[in-house]
């Protein structure tokens, strides 16, 4: 029986020996209560695993984004998940619960592990838990390393790129790199960058060219390393989206939709004559979308274009938009003769800024401009010193925002002489409207007409007592020229007759 008690004693050390290490790995993993086992996946490692298989909630998948003194862990939400356990280890540490605080509610799907240390590395898993019944299983490990080097990110817009980064404990500053097609070497921009910035707008850049970036932390006067390069390409403003056209008289009325961000238009203008488009409207503030071309050409096609400026790059040009100028309606000219002059006068147009007036007769070989000035409120005009016999033609133009309206009616008229009346004849619907000057002690008056196709002149109206000065002639042809003559009897004696005018009805 002696021989007994050493293998008694023996036993009863293997079984405390057992029974420790059997402590030590329960105390050494998370929450013994939810009934967690450990199955290896490898050399030296090992991961919490459910003991029960039969758990409905699927795992969370986490994903480990290190920074320069912390690793954010995130995840999908988890259908039917009324909140999270999420656990972290380093090296073969025991595994350690970082939501103690109950704070990863179902509508939570990230979690912060703060205050590490660069270069140490932390393995994490994490659960699902019901509102009642059974946890998912754990999730699958996932690791990631604390770091000096900060996460860059680049963001291209008109002209320029904005670069941010994660912030590095302790950092002092940081240097951020560039390089694109045409340099030899990476160049340093942005000096200083002191160690509370961690953003940086590079402008005046190249639109369609591709800039490349990395980003540096100086810790302690210790350049660390360089993050990964991102790159970016400067993108060129957008057209607007819409950009209409609206005649009036002799000007079109410009509308285009506001780009965000624009800084200033750029107005082009093409038209029949020209040899390239032409900038118009300069400058065009960001806030201004409309502008009125004037003094244009009546019935002549204009072409415009319009673009955003955004940072000093020219944005995409719309499609190109086109209206056709109106001229100003033609006044009604009327004229009425006297001894060595002719009184004019014609019907007011809207909007007139001034008139162009002008006469022809046969000792002339083109029209010639009289009576200048003539303001947009004139409606008359004597034109006086003339020639008793000479045939004078007549036309009238209004001129609105700069452009030359249509030219009015062309009335004939003869300037009389104290012994000859003065002839006007006028065109009108209904025929040919003749008034000739007063002749002193005229007894009558004689009116004849001659059109192509006649063989001699002809007496119209009888005989037009001392006081008639007019004739209404109807029942003409349209299209055929139709000329006049007038002579005043005085005392039985038939003076000499007028120069001939003519009107086509």
């Amino acid at each position: 029986m002696p021989t007994m008690k050493p293998m008694i004693r023996l036993l009863s050390i293997s079984a405390l020996v057992l029974a420790g290490l059997i402590a030590a790995i329960y105390f050494a993993l998370p929450a013994p209560q939810q009934s967690i086992s450990f199955e290896g996946v490898g050399p030296g490692r090992s991961s919490p695993q459910t003991a029960d298989s039969s758990a409905t909630l699927a795992a969370p998948v986490l994903v480990a984004s290190p920074g320069s003194d912390r690793i954010t862990i995130s995840w999908a939400p988890i259908v039917g998940a009324a909140s999270y356990e999420i656990w972290a280890r380093q090296g073969e540490l025991p595994w350690e619960r970082l939501d103690d605080d109950g704070s990863l509610s179902h509508n939570v799907t990230s979690l912060t592990h703060s205050g590490l240390t660069s270069g140490d590395s932390y393995k994490y898993t994490g659960r699902a838990a019901p509102t009642a019944g059974e946890l998912s299983d754990w999730s699958a490990e996932v690791e990631a390393t604390v770091s000096y080097v900060p996460a860059l990110t680049a963001s291209a817009s008109a002209g320029r790129i904005e670069l941010s980064w994660t912030s590095v404990a302790g950092a002092d500053s940081y240097q951020i790199i560039m390089w694109t097609d045409g340099l030899k070497d990476w160049e340093r921009i942005g000096d200083p960058i002191t160690g509370t910035i961690t953003s940086y707008t590079h402008s005046d850049l190249t639109e369609r060219n591709t800039y490349h970036y990395r980003v540096r932390a100086v810790v302690d006067g210790t350049e660390e390393d360089w993050s990964d390069s991102v790159s970016e390409i400067p993108v060129r403003p957008a057209a607007p989206s819409t950009l209409t056209a609206t005649a009036g008289t002799g000007q079109v009325e410009l509308e285009w939709s506001a780009v965000p961000d624009a800084d200033s238009y750029r107005l082009i203008s093409w038209t029949d004559g020209q040899t390239a488009w032409q900038r118009i409207g300069d400058p065009l503030s960001g806030s201004t979308t409309s502008y009125t071309h004037t003094g244009l050409i009546a019935r002549r096609t204009y072409y415009y274009r319009v673009s955003a400026v955004i940072h000093g790059i020219e944005g995409a040009w719309t499609e190109s938009v086109s209206d056709v100028p109106s001229a100003p309606p033609a006044p009604v000219l009327t004229a009425t003769t006297a001894v060595g002059q002719i009184d004019l006068s014609w019907s007011e147009v809207t909007g007139a800024d001034s008139h162009i007036l002008i006469v022809w007769t046969d000792a002339q070989n083109a029209w010639v401009r009289i009576g200048d000035p003539l303001a947009g409120d004139t409606t008359s005009y004597t034109h006086s010193g003339l020639s008793a016999g000479q045939t004078y033609y007549y036309r009238v133009g209004a001129v609105v925002d700069g452009t030359e309206g249509a030219w009015s009616n062309s009335p004939s008229a003869v300037p009389g002489a104290t012994f000859m009346p003065g002839l006007v004849a006028n065109a009108s619907a209904n025929g040919i409207d003749l008034s000739w000057s007063e002749v002193t002690d005229a007894d009558s008056y004689q009116l004849i007409v001659w059109t192509p196709g006649q063989t001699a002149w002809e007496r119209i109206g009888g005989t037009h007592s001392a006081g008639t000065t007019s004739y209404g002639h109807t029942g003409l042809t349209a299209g055929n020229t139709y000329y006049y003559r007038v002579r005043a009897v005085i005392d039985g004696t038939e003076g000499p007759w007028s120069e001939e005018v003519d009107a086509v009805p």
